[in-house]
């Protein structure tokens, strides 16, 4: 089964923000979502930057 470049970059911003959870948890802070929120930054600026796109002609336009 394949995936879309969408699929896999929501994938590493949930990642990322259960990420951002074990952290705030592990800090034992009492506020956790703005490690939540940074997680999911993260993980969205990942997916959005270093994943390719599935077109066989991306590599010709670039």
């Amino acid at each position: 089964m394949k995936l879309s470049k969408n699929t896999k970059k929501a994938a590493l911003a949930v990642a990322g923000s259960l990420a951002g959870l074990a952290i705030g948890k592990w800090r034992k802070c009492e506020d956790t979502y703005p490690y939540i929120l940074i997680g999911g930054f993260i993980g969205n600026f990942i997916g959005e930057e270093y994943l390719l796109e599935d077109n066989p002609l991306h590599r010709i336009d670039r």
